[in-house]
Parts: C-alpha cells; sequence; structure tokens
C-alpha cells in the first residue's frame, strides 16, 4: 500500500468492516512520527481512524506527548488540519504537521 516502514517502524491497522487503513510510526524523541496508507473504502472513514489512531497512540505510550505526521500532497494537508494537527514548519518541500496531546 506504499506505506513507508524501516526496522525502526511499527504497523498497525485500523480495524473496521470492510476497509483497511494501516499506520506506520517509530519514536522520535518524546513524539511518534506516523504515516498513514488507506485503501480506497477506508478513505471514506479516515478521519475517524486518524482521530482514532492519535487517541490510541497517546493512551498507549505515556511518553508521547505529540503525533508527527510529514506531509508532501495538499489534499493530506487540508485532511490532516482537519483532524486537529498544526502546521510546525517546512524542510525540502515536506510540510511537518503536529497533533499535541
Amino acid at each position: 500500500m506504499g506505506l513507508p516502514i524501516t526496522e525502526d517502524h511499527l504497523v498497525f491497522r485500523w480495524v473496521h468492516d470492510g476497509c483497511k487503513v494501516l499506520f506506520s510510526a517509530t519514536r522520535m524523541g518524546g513524539a511518534v512520527s506516523c504515516h498513514f496508507a488507506s485503501d480506497k473504502a477506508g478513505l471514506r472513514h479516515i478521519k475517524k481512524a486518524i482521530d482514532e489512531w492519535c487517541k490510541f497512540v497517546f493512551e498507549a505510550l505515556n511518553w508521547c506527548t505529540m503525533v508527527i505526521a510529514q506531509v508532501v500532497k495538499p489534499s493530506v494537508a487540508r485532511l490532516v488540519e482537519k483532524c486537529g494537527f498544526s502546521l510546525a514548519g517546512e524542510a525540502d518541500g515536506i510540510q511537518i504537521y503536529v497533533r499535541c496531546k
């Protein structure tokens, strides 16, 4: 599904009937850096999936104070903004968004 992963990333699946939404995550200090991928059916539920993912991260990882998303596409930037993320900066054409605990 094009989800960027390395040996430092854990991959999680959001469970919802008839769709697949995946999240990969790695620790960056007191934050979790995440990527997501979805099949076509999952796109209809992506806002809910991202919100539930962030809540899960903050509850399960007591050391985590923020979720970081690196965004290239403007459509994804609009989506994460709707999900409560704020633009923190930009580097090399990549926008960095954060959602704090």
